[in-house]
């Protein structure tokens, strides 16, 4: 009896010190495992962050390119882009029109956006954002949380661009430490965001002249020059020119996908091949069949006032709260046609006289030049109406 208590005794301790050494083991390896995922998730390549530039293409919302940021996670196999996206416009003009349309962050695998911009035939370059790991990780919390808030912003083409957008959430990430930025460009300092779209725009003349048209003064307005970073080309040369902590914020552009397709800038037909047309018509017209033009400029008039009517009066769409295209576009000349006579020589001397305002603002243009012709060839065709009436009056007379 002795020896079987004596036996389980030593059974029993043997089976102990199995399990004790086993529970040390596994707690070795919960232990070695935990400071491996340690090293990984403190590993500076964990998450790498890069700002993505996309060129342009001839589609009006595109003309100036695309901004985005791609995150990374090689870890856990992860590879997105965070852009700020409109509702599709295509099929919703008038929703845009309406200002009904939403935007907001969304979120897209990098595969299927490189294979979408592929298709368009548009570049993609990537510059690496040299920020600390912490930095990194701090960006994409914050673009998750932008992501979950959904599309419920309205859209607004100025305050909210994809470059601002950008810029945005890189200086939310870093916080408490703030980016510097040194010196700005004299350009971005001295012009409007109205002038610097301008300028981006000038291979695109219809494009141009269709966002002058629906821009309203805010653009023109004085506002901090971070604000004025709305286009992605000026992005990219604003943090190349930006430090963190000393250190350059961004490295070198890495061509992620190459521009294959050019783009249709219009060919002749542009706004001021149309408009100096209608000015010489006009011109003409004084002398020779005036009223098939005068009718022909007075439907043009009242559908682009009824344009500028609907956008500052009706529209919710960001931007259109005023626009000095309202003076020579305004529906007043259609209501008041009856009584022409009376108001034919004061509007065109108005139309005149807005020439010359806007003419005075070439560096930091309030309208698109082939608005300023157009205007001029409603102003000459009015005048010479008016010398039409008046000759006709005083041969009345003289008979």
């Amino acid at each position: 009896m002795k020896l079987r208590l004596y036996t389980a005794a030593c059974f029993f301790a043997v089976l102990a010190s199995f399990v004790c050494r086993g529970q040390e083991l596994m707690t070795d390896s919960l232990e070695q495992t935990h400071q491996d995922s340690l090293a990984v998730t403190e590993s500076d390549d964990f998450v790498t962050a890069s700002i993505l530039t996309a060129t342009p293409s001839d589609v009006l919302y595109s003309c100036v390119g695309h901004a985005s940021i791609r995150m990374q996670c090689p870890h856990h196999n992860l590879d997105v882009v965070y852009t700020y996206e409109s509702e599709p416009v295509a099929n919703r003009v008038l929703s845009f029109f309406m200002g009904s349309l939403k935007m907001g962050m969304t979120s897209v695998p990098t595969e299927r956006m490189l294979a979408d911009y592929g298709k368009e035939g548009r570049g993609i370059a990537e510059y690496v954002l040299n920020i600390p790991l912490e930095k990194r990780k701090q960006l994409w919390q914050y673009l998750d949380s932008k992501v979950a808030e959904g599309m419920n912003l309205p859209y607004d083409y100025l305050n909210r661009s994809c470059a601002l957008g950008c810029l945005r959430a890189v200086r939310a990430a870093v916080l408490p430490d703030t980016l510097s930025f040194g010196e700005w460009d004299e350009r971005l300092v001295r012009k409007s965001r109205r002038a610097l779209l301008g300028d981006r725009t000038e291979d695109f003349p219809w494009d141009r002249f269709i966002i002058f048209s629906i821009t309203g003064t805010e653009a023109d307005m004085a506002c901090n020059v971070m604000d004025k970073v709305v286009l992605p080309s000026d992005l990219t040369e604003v943090l190349q020119k930006a430090t963190l902590n000393s250190q350059p914020v961004l490295g070198e552009a890495n061509t992620l996908l190459q521009q294959t397709t050019g783009i249709d800038e219009g060919g002749w037909l542009t706004p001021m091949s149309l408009a100096c047309v209608l000015l010489l018509l006009a011109i003409v017209s004084c002398f020779w069949m005036q009223r098939p033009l005068s009718l022909l400029l007075l439907a043009l008039q009242s559908v682009l006032g009824l344009m500028m009517t609907y956008l500052i009066v009706f529209s919710a769409l960001p931007n259109t709260s005023f626009s000095w295209l309202i003076i020579p576009y305004n529906l007043l000349p259609l209501l008041l046609w009856k009584w022409r006579k009376w108001w034919l020589l004061p509007f065109g001397v108005v139309c005149l006289v807005w020439c010359l305002a806007m003419l005075t603002h070439i560096g930091n243009p309030l309208v698109d030049n082939a608005h300023i012709v157009l205007v001029m060839a409603f102003a000459v065709n009015y005048m010479g109406q008016w010398n039409k009436t008046r000759n006709s009056n005083q041969n009345k007379i003289t008979k």
